[in-house]
């Protein structure tokens, strides 16, 4: 059947499947006897996705003070944030008791009004990575695991020495400005690659060494500026050279100076507009539709690596019979979750790890039998932080399901205005763009850039790396896009300088932005 967008700004028509109302039949739950039927959506799939992302911020990190034992930390969380916010260790810590804020329900009033006044009270987690426990050396990585002297990661794991990358890069080492980069090696500027070693800014890139500026290379080496080459070697631009005439070209390209590699992105930019591209990046995929799948079968997404029978799915690992997840890893049966991670029958969470049978929850982790909790972990039937017994739990639960379905809340996902975060530092600001007046008219908060912030550049970066001195790590740099202010550090800049690659000029927040400009739309075509 079709349906119309509930959202007023959108109205679009999307289509409500038998197998879709399938599987909502199937993850519906039973209490205290009855089965309470999850309806199918209200909201198209884009703006579904828009609302889960408005939960996830990890490119604005923000220096602040824990709120326990007053460290300096780096937090996804402003100062200013209404609720405590804990460092790792305080977080974790059996110092606090989450339960100790739980409240009783209150059928007269919306839930989500009572699940926003419970989230503005309890403690949020600084960063969400596991420093100290099986990560060293990466505090200042987001939604990170298993790594070692990493430094502003996100959403990536078993990572070592990699720095400024981003969603899915994974078990590498020496990555700098890649996302999805899987098993490579020194590599920058990539994007959607496996298996590389001294690369840059290639994309959709398989088994390659020492090539630049490359699309859907396979087993290249030595390559500058091609497409869609096999097994090749000193190529520049699809055209063969042979080995000494290959590094006298290079060397003509000047690509170690910033001036150089600026021409050259301009260049290879017009040169790919003549060859015709793949329609979808499936890699190994058994009946599937979107890009940048792997090894999937039965799967609607984009971004994802062993996906089974999922539909509306982005970025993640293994999950198994799951609509609307995005960051998710090992999931089975779960539905409208961002960022939950090897869980069994969670529907409508946040940042939810290792759960089951857990309903509208934020950051609950180890836990089962949760409704509406925030910071629960290891307990079962709570509602609010509070604890229940089964039977009481089973009952209340229908009850604030019959209210929930009378104020239109039962089978959404939490509404946007609840986000702790202000909307243009959020994920949801890098697929659906709004000015500060769309969002503010949508009851959605914004910040501003205080300008007082921002300290001008003093120093003149040499073009040429062999030029740059030791002295610039001491230097306070200005993006030249942007106005923000970075540093480059002695591990970039050794990195930099054994790749013969140039200082960059605009900050990492930037660099990124210009990736996802190459980053397919996640939406499809007839």
């Amino acid at each position: 059947m079709q349906k119309i967008c509930a959202n007023d700004w959108c109205k679009t028509s999307f289509e409500i499947t038998q197998d879709d109302l399938d599987f909502y039949e199937k993850i519906s739950s039973v209490f205290a006897g009855k089965k309470e039927m999850i309806p199918p959506p209200t909201k198209c799939p884009e703006c579904r996705f828009q609302r889960r992302m408005v939960w996830r911020r990890e490119h604005a990190l923000i220096g602040r003070t824990c709120s326990d034992c007053k460290r300096h930390i780096i937090s996804v969380h402003s100062e200013d944030a209404p609720y405590p916010v804990y460092c790792l260790k305080c977080w974790w810590s059996d110092r606090w008791d989450p339960t100790s804020f739980g409240r009783d329900v209150d059928l007269e009033r919306p839930f989500m009004e009572q699940f926003g006044e419970l989230l503005r009270v309890v403690p949020q987690i600084a960063m969400m990575n596991d420093e100290g426990v099986a990560s060293e050396n990466c505090e200042y990585c987001q939604d990170f695991a298993f790594g070692k002297n990493c430094y502003l990661i996100t959403g990536a794991w078993e990572l070592q020495d990699c720095y400024y990358c981003d969603y899915n890069c994974l078990k590498s080492r020496l990555l700098f400005d890649c996302s999805s980069t899987h098993f490579s090696e020194m590599a920058y500027g990539c994007m959607a690659s496996q298996r590389l070693f001294r690369c840059a800014f290639l994309r959709h890139c398989e088994s390659c060494s020492d090539c630049l500026f490359g699309i859907e290379l396979k087993g290249c080496k030595n390559c500058i500026g091609c497409i869609g080459l096999r097994q090749k070697e000193f190529c520049i631009f699809n055209q063969q050279y042979s080995k000494g005439e290959y590094h006298y070209q290079l060397a003509a390209l000047h690509l170690d100076s910033h001036n150089g590699i600026e021409v050259m992105k301009k260049r290879f930019e017009h040169w790919i507009l003549a060859f015709p591209r793949k329609y979808a990046h499936l890699e190994h995929c058994e009946n599937c539709l979107g890009d940048d799948l792997f090894n999937c079968k039965d799967t609607l997404g984009f971004q994802e690596d062993g996906a089974e029978y999922c539909k509306f799915i982005i970025h993640g690992d293994s999950p198994k019979n799951c609509y609307d997840v995005s960051q998710t890893g090992r999931c089975e049966w779960c539905c409208e979750g961002c960022t939950p991670d090897h869980s069994y029958m969670t529907h409508f969470t946040t940042w939810c790890w290792k759960d089951k049978y857990v309903l509208y929850s934020d950051n609950c982790h180890n836990s089962q039998h949760l409704f509406g909790c925030i910071g629960v972990k290891r307990r079962q039937y709570c509602i609010l932080n509070k604890q229940y017994t089964k039977d009481a739990y089973e009952r209340l639960v229908g009850r604030i399901i019959d209210r929930m379905r009378k104020d239109g809340e039962w089978g959404e996902f939490f509404p946007m205005s609840l986000s702790p975060y202000c909307y243009n530092e959020t994920n949801a600001q890098e697929s659906f763009s709004l000015t500060r007046e769309e969002a503010l008219r949508r009851g959605l908060k914004w910040r501003d850039t205080n300008p007082k912030l921002l300290k001008p550049q003093t120093y003149r970066i040499p073009d040429a790396i062999q030029n740059v001195p030791d002295t610039i790590l001491d230097e306070v740099l200005a993006c030249e896009r942007c106005g923000k202010n970075y540093k480059i550090l002695a591990q970039e800049l050794a990195f930099y300088r054994d790749m013969s690659l140039p200082i960059p000029h605009s900050c990492y927040e930037c660099r990124y932005a210009e990736r996802l400009r190459y980053r397919n739309p996640r939406r499809l075509w007839t």
